[in-house]
């Protein structure tokens, strides 16, 4: 058997808006909503056509489906929740102190004056029903991790419609103002929900926020842009975002605050493409994570580096979420994706002769080994979990993908790699964002027209990893691919 230590947690991860609704309380009042309902954004086929209101109805749901974590054995969860649930109008006339630098805001203070005031605006229901959420899970014997910000703004922060079409705001990330109204949004969740949340997550994969939504226009990303400067304020406000509310928000908790970044290994695709591996990897992954870690800015990416010593240090824990690689080659002084592998397979098949999801992802598990010890490295050994790990399939290949994964995870532990957990994503099927509901993540099967649920058989593979705190005997075949059933 391949053992896990007694302290180690295995759990699931979960967004508010992709699992939410689905039943009768639709949150319209976002700019995710406002996009996949946008007839025009829809005939370009930047999206799906599929709605959220039709959903997996967590919600309403939400009993049930942690009776399955339960049934499951988890110990810890990832939940997110919806700014736009809390605060559907906008905070924006509440006024904060705080201190600003040039361009750069450095410190932030929010009493708790401010905080009754915020109250007032609050929408009271949502708040009741995500603390009755959590207060279910740990009445489960679950630890809950709390992501403040998984993708979508309140509309009063972005409207990706008015920002694609007339080239106006509100900007989202793009504006500086932001970061004080996220201070205050995760001040007052760390002063109402403290007392039941074990650990604090501020944001979830904002380079996939900028560089999707102001680089990669065909992702169906709002607000679908080419624009530079929008990538780099984005990626600049969402660490100074980060910094801040970890600033405020240890004023009302002394519970672990962390970030989570989507990372990927970086492979050449021949011996002559080695040389821009660094700057694809820098892009990538450590442009927006030095800012944090390091206190390093490159807000441009030409090796002009400030040092900001009020952001370096400032997270406690390294959410890492991890699906693929990516393959690079010399492009123009610079670097491009090679086709046929990592995000960007097209059959069922990479060029490398792996398999490859209902994404079009090709399942590449060393690297998430590689990425797992890079950081240690390059970081002095953070606290890590892995909180993504998942697979897009009718359920044949998710057992392979996560006994694959988990062993790879398992040998860096052993390399010294400080990593406290792995979150599989997910518990249910659930929105895919642009892709709608044609792309099925979940342990557990949602019938989207009667929100019936059923399990895949990766459900009872994890359980069984999980009751062992490890990988049993019988699972080892599927470590490798092919694998070997009989």
């Amino acid at each position: 058997m391949i053992k896990f230590n007694t302290e180690f947690l295995f759990g699931i991860s979960m967004s508010g808006f992709q699992f939410e609704m689905g039943g009768e309380n639709i949150d319209s009042k976002t700019d995710w909503f406002k996009w996949v309902h946008d007839k025009r954004i829809i005939n370009s086929g930047l999206v799906s056509g599929d709605y959220p209101e039709n959903g997996a109805n967590f919600w309403e749901k939400y009993f049930e489906d942690i009776e399955y974590m339960k049934r499951l054995g988890l110990n810890i969860v990832r939940i997110g929740i919806e700014w736009s649930r809390i605060f559907p109008e906008s905070t924006k006339d509440i006024k904060i102190k705080y201190t600003q630098k040039n361009e750069d805001i450095i410190y932030v203070e929010i009493t708790e004056k401010d905080l009754e005031k915020l109250k007032s605006r609050a929408d009271l229901n949502s708040l009741v029903r995500y603390k009755n959420i959590i207060k279910s899970l740990k009445n489960a014997n679950i630890k809950v991790i709390v992501d403040l910000n998984h993708f979508s703004l309140p509309l009063w922060l972005h409207d990706p419609i008015n920002v694609n079409l007339n080239q106006n705001g509100p900007f989202g990330w793009v504006d500086k103002e932001i970061i004080l109204e996220f201070s205050k949004y995760g001040a007052f969740l760390a002063y109402q929900l403290d007392e039941f949340v074990d650990y604090w997550s501020t944001i979830n994969e904002p380079q996939i926020v900028a560089s999707l939504g102001y680089l990669q226009p065909k992702s169906g990303f709002p607000p679908s842009l080419i624009n530079e400067k929008y990538y780099k304020l984005a990626q600049k406000h969402q660490a100074e975002a980060h910094c801040r509310v970890y600033d405020v928000m240890k004023k009302f908790t002394n519970k672990p605050i962390g970030f989570i970044y989507s990372f990927t290994w970086i492979d050449p695709e021949t011996q002559d493409d080695i040389e821009i591996v660094e700057k694809a990897k820098y892009f990538n992954n450590y442009h927006f994570t030095d800012m944090i870690l390091k206190g390093e800015m490159d807000f441009n990416l030409d090796n002009n580096i400030i040092y900001r010593n009020d952001m370096k240090g400032k997270t406690d824990f390294l959410g890492i979420n991890y699906y693929t690689r990516t393959v690079v080659k010399k492009f123009n002084n610079s670097w491009k994706v090679v086709e046929g592998y990592g995000y960007s397979c097209n059959n069922k098949i990479s060029k490398a002769k792996k398999p490859v999801t209902d994404m079009g992802w090709e399942i590449y598990p060393e690297g998430i080994k590689k990425v797992i010890l890079e950081i240690k490295e390059r970081y002095n050994n953070p606290k890590m979990f892995i909180t993504e790990n998942g697979i897009a399939s009718n359920g044949e290949l998710q057992p392979y993908f996560i006994v694959s994964h988990l062993t790879k995870i398992n040998e860096s532990i052993k390399l010294g790699a400080n990593v406290n957990g792995y979150m599989y994503w997910s518990i249910i099927d659930n929105y895919e964002w642009s892709q709608g509901f044609s792309k099925r993540f979940g342990l557990i099967h949602v019938d989207y027209k009667n929100k019936k649920r059923t399990f895949k058989p990766a459900f009872f593979v994890y359980a069984d990893i999980i009751k062992n705190k490890g990988i049993p005997d019988y699972l080892e075949n599927y470590i490798y691919y092919p694998f070997n059933l009989y």
